[in-house]
């Protein structure tokens, strides 16, 4: 699923699969080139993890910090300040370091010959937004909210036009440069990039891998350290934990030739056949007539394995007429160490403008209101209910 430099498609190869039943929560604040990390796990007091396929992966900490409320009540007093607190020792400034495993495994080795060493991703991210409150609490709360590092690099670096290439090519040699894993499509639209003039502010990599991504009808969003730029369809049954093989006939230089399809997706359904990542209620579902999204919905499924669905994985929703089909997830949350099950968002592939869109006949007219004067209707006639003091033939003005 990784492109060359000229953006031509080398051959998929699916995305390794998140760990599935495996709970292991450890995050780190501090400087990573300075190779100072400490580990705050005992102070989080809740942790969610959001990821979006029109957003980069945030991580939203609350934090308590007993020695801030010393800091705080010893100011005006001649008693001596603790200065050994996270926010007195600049832990939560903005563009901090901070470091988050992951479920998703980067490699897994054979110990001990009956036990597996698993490995997990540690994402680099960073402070991005600091707010304060005492809540319900006696210590005052702080509320973190953690993203990709390299993305915000991305937002901040107002030279776009010093990484060269064009389409896709530009896209992977921008994740290249900031450190991220690439999937990409094949695309040649051309770049486009803004300068500053007057107050208009000058384009970022961030908002050019934006446009160029919505110019060619494709998202383009970071997930647990990898960047994905492709359109919904092509991203289609390319992930998932099970796999589908068949032949398929398509049309190549005019003639029918028969293709094995392999397609790969996460069953959610009723029965034995969706015990691994089973849904806690019947997923909410919506259609609507003439939308770019055919259908979309959400679901709560079972953390075990819910915390191993990404964006852009292949769902199979079956078992609810009307609605029975293949959907890509397109936003997944949960919370670390909780028991609490895991959201997700799905939606059909999104439906290009010059893709021709089968909207509903328009079908035969009817005189909707069948009767003009409407059925008959007897009624008991209660002269008590019924009281007027106006006599006249016409209503009153």
């Amino acid at each position: 699923m990784s492109n060359t430099a000229d953006g031509s498609s080398l051959k998929p190869a699916t995305p390794g699969l998140p760990i599935r039943g495996f709970e292991y929560f450890s995050v780190s604040f501090g400087s990573v080139s300075a190779n100072i990390m400490e580990q705050i796990n005992d102070s989080i007091i809740s942790a969610q993890i959001d990821y979006s396929m029109d957003a980069v992966t945030e991580l939203t900490l609350k934090i308590i910090d007993r020695d801030y409320d010393a800091y705080r009540y010893a100011e005006g007093t001649n008693q001596t300040k603790i200065s050994t607190g996270f926010a007195a020792s600049n832990y939560f400034s903005i563009a901090r370091d901070v470091t988050y495993v992951t479920k998703t495994i980067q490699s897994t080795e054979l110990v001990e010959g009956s036990k597996v060493k698993v490995s997990l991703i540690t994402l680099l991210m960073e402070v991005a937004d600091v707010s304060c409150s005492q809540e319900n609490s006696v210590s005052t709360i702080w509320t973190i909210k953690c993203r990709t590092k390299a993305c915000q690099q991305m937002k901040r670096d107002k030279t776009p036009g010093s990484i060269s290439g064009n389409g896709t090519a530009y896209v992977q040699a921008v994740a290249k440069k900031f450190g991220l894993k690439f999937v990409g499509e094949p695309t040649t639209k051309s770049k486009k990039i803004t300068k500053a003039s007057g107050e208009k502010e000058a384009d970022s990599v961030w908002d050019v891998i934006q446009n160029l991504a919505q110019a060619a009808n494709f998202k383009c969003f970071e997930s647990d350290g990898t960047l994905y730029f492709a359109s919904m369809k092509w991203l289609m049954y390319k992930w998932g934990s099970e796999a589908l093989s068949y032949n398929h006939e398509v049309k190549i230089d005019q003639k029918l030739v028969k293709k094995k399809v392999t397609r790969r997706y996460v069953p959610i359904m009723p029965g034995p056949y969706g015990r691994d990542f089973p849904a806690m209620k019947m997923p909410n579902m919506k259609k609507s007539d003439n939308t770019p999204m055919e259908a979309q919905g959400d679901a709560q499924i079972e953390r075990t394995n819910g915390v191993a669905l990404r964006p852009g994985m292949t769902v199979f929703i079956g078992g609810i007429p009307t609605f029975t089909g293949y959907y890509l997830i397109t936003a997944v949350n949960f919370e670390e160490r909780s028991p609490n099950p895991v959201g997700i968002s799905f939606a059909t592939p999104e439906r290009k403008p010059k893709e021709k869109i089968l909207n509903l006949p328009v079908g035969p007219l009817y005189a909707n209101t069948l009767d003009a004067i409407g059925p008959d209707v007897i009624a008991p006639y209660i002269r008590s209910q019924i009281s007027s003091t106006y006599q006249g033939r016409q209503p009153p003005q």
